[in-house]
């Protein structure tokens, strides 16, 4: 004879109701009529604390003991679906109820009864399969889950295109709308999109308040949130057919935005001074796209006739636009023979000669063939600084098998072809430039800290400084661990170089350089450790000279020496570097 289990006794009790003690009215509104759950107090009273002090017996909460149907515990803030899940969770450990439709649901009733087992499971549920996104960080914030909000921020960066345009969007409050907006980490698909969002949440509120949707209305109930938009990241035309037409910005907010786009260095903003953001927001990634149209006439220019995507797009906050190029090979014996050059093109590096980044890109002709492959060219792990702004091939297809239609590239009905780069970019930084990134000399210095731990790691263990450019090229030092030869191990010495960090894929970069190795004095009355080197070539094969065995870390940390900072555990380097000559051929 079957003999069914305890959890599903328990649960049978749950589903059927039979000698239920007390009952649940869960949920506000229409919801209660159909959500009397039955419960058992002393199932409840021995599973959590809670619900021990609820159904406690003493004169305090009589009421409570004698509930019943007629009687119920009023639950208002709880979803009647929630609270089922919740009960099963109780009685059986049965979470087959637990989905990302509900979840926040669950953990809110978790939380107000504190059930920490539910609440974990949760947070268990992916991101992407909760059904509100925007509520679950309203949530996590509620209950101060610092790493849950942080993940469900995260999510909301990289969707941000998409969840912009959800209704769950529209629901939002205002504090929770100024705090998505001011985003720096917000990936979405131009600026534009961000004030076409902000449009339609202010409209669901003004119809929420019965009030009128005009300019005035629509400028009050965003309120700081209007200063969270950043106007002068956006087009041109942009600015023109779509703000300016909209009323919503005053006269002098927007003259301030035009000041931005047409006055070199924004210099007559004293009279009206920009109120919006203008820095780009902080992506990782991006896709620019470009139509190439009236293709036929530019493939009759001349060589070097180039033209530029119409839209920019900011990624990592730099801006960035496509770039093609009409041109020649030199090594092709039909001189007549025209190639098209794509290439990625930074704008962001000539304003600020600090700003550089390593990036990534992938270019596409984009096929017009239903099923067909694009044309793809892959750019890896290259610089882009003040000096290198634009990365490409000069030579990606010729003109001829662009235009031939057995191919797929080109619209020959709308005379168009369709470019997309998908870019990365990994490290944007400011790096600490001398004075004039182009000037022959310059010193770079670095401090090892922790010297101590430093020279008990292994082999081969090492320190870079921070990048300085000098002569356009971006130079580092190197310290690193060495025994003081391939037998003797036990003995280790620091060894110190000049790198030149130029991309790997450059092959045709190269300059001499002479420098001056400093380990740097702390004594006033004892002189730098110094070797000097005297015109050295750096190349894509050899692109770091120095001393594998400089110093040994014995007479390194010999506070007699002087070198060592004992009290900081310290030792400064230094490196006067001289670029006599220098050349980059980019033929990529």
């Amino acid at each position: 004879m079957y003999e069914p289990s305890l959890v599903e006794r328990m649960k049978h009790l749950l589903n059927t109701g039979e000698h239920a003690d007390v009952y649940f009215l869960v949920g506000d509104g229409d919801e209660k009529e159909a959500s009397l759950l039955p419960a058992h107090k002393l199932i409840l009273r021995s599973a959590f604390e809670v619900f021990e002090a609820m159904f406690r017996f003493d004169a305090k909460n009589e009421k409570a003991e004698f509930a019943s149907a007629n009687c119920p515990v009023e639950v208002p803030d709880v979803e009647a679906a929630a609270f089922k899940v919740m009960l099963s969770f109780i009685y059986a450990c049965d979470l087959s109820g637990l989905n990302g439709d509900n979840a926040m649901a669950v953990l809110y009733a978790a939380k107000k009864y504190n059930i920490p087992g539910l609440a974990d499971q949760c947070l268990q549920i992916p991101i992407s399969k909760l059904r509100n996104v925007f509520l679950a960080y309203a949530q996590a914030r509620l209950f101060d889950l610092e790493n849950f909000a942080n993940c469900c921020l995260s999510y909301i960066d990289k969707n941000a295109d998409t969840l912009l345009k959800s209704e769950e969007f529209l629901q939002i409050d205002k504090n929770l709308l100024c705090e998505i907006l001011e985003r720096d980490e917000l990936q979405i698909n131009g600026e534009i999109s961000i004030w076409e969002a902000a449009l339609r949440w202010v409209d669901v509120k003004c119809r929420q308040n019965a009030i009128e949707s005009s300019a005035e209305n629509l400028r009050a109930v965003l309120g700081p949130a209007l200063y969270k938009i950043r106007f002068p990241l956006f087009a041109k035309d942009e600015i023109s057919m779509k703000i300016v037409t909209s009323e919503v910005l005053t006269a002098e907010e927007k003259i301030g935005i035009y000041q931005f786009h047409c006055i070199p260095n924004n210099c007559a903003q004293l009279f009206y001074p920009l109120q919006f953001p203008s820095h780009g927001r902080i992506w990782t990634f991006g896709t620019i796209s470009m139509d190439i149209e009236k293709v036929s006439e530019f493939a009759r220019e001349p060589k070097e006739s180039y033209r530029y995507s119409d839209d920019t797009v900011y990624i990592k906050g730099l801006p960035w636009k496509i770039m093609v190029q009409i041109n020649q090979r030199t090594e092709c014996t039909d001189n007549n023979e025209k190639w098209l050059g794509i290439f990625l093109w930074c704008d962001g590096t000539r304003e600020d000669v600090n700003r550089s980044c390593k990036c990534s890109a992938t270019v596409k002709i984009i096929s017009q063939k239903n099923g067909e492959e694009n044309s793809i060219g892959i750019i890896c792990d290259r610089i882009i600084n003040n000096k290198k702004n634009c990365l490409g091939f000069n030579n990606f297809i010729t003109i001829v098998d662009l235009m031939d239609e057995s191919n797929g590239f080109y619209n020959r009905e709308e005379d168009k072809v369709t470019l997309a780069i998908d870019v990365t970019v990994k490290d944007e930084k400011t790096e600490k430039f001398i004075s004039d990134p182009n000037k022959s000399n310059g010193t770079i210095s670095m401090e090892i800290e922790k010297v101590s731990e430093f020279a008990r790691k292994a082999i081969k263990s090492e320190h870079k400084s921070e990048s300085v450019h000098i002569k356009g090229f971006s130079w580092q030092i190197l310290a690193q661990i060495s025994p003081k030869n391939e037998n003797i191990y036990n003995e280790k010495w620091l060894g110190i170089y000049l790198l030149c960090a130029e991309p790997k894929e450059d092959e045709n970069w190269n300059c001499k350089c002479s420098f001056n190795i400093r380990i740097v004095s702390q004594k006033s009355s004892v002189p730098n450790y110094q070797i000097e080197l005297n015109d050295n070539v750096f190349d894509n094969k050899t692109n770091s000279w120095g001393y594998a065995n400089f110093i040994s870390f014995a007479k390194l940390m010999d506070p007699e020496k002087g070198f060592y900072d004992q009290s900081e555990d310290k030792v400064t380097l230094a490196i006067d570097v001289s670029v006599k000559e220098a050349k980059t051929d980019d033929k990529s």
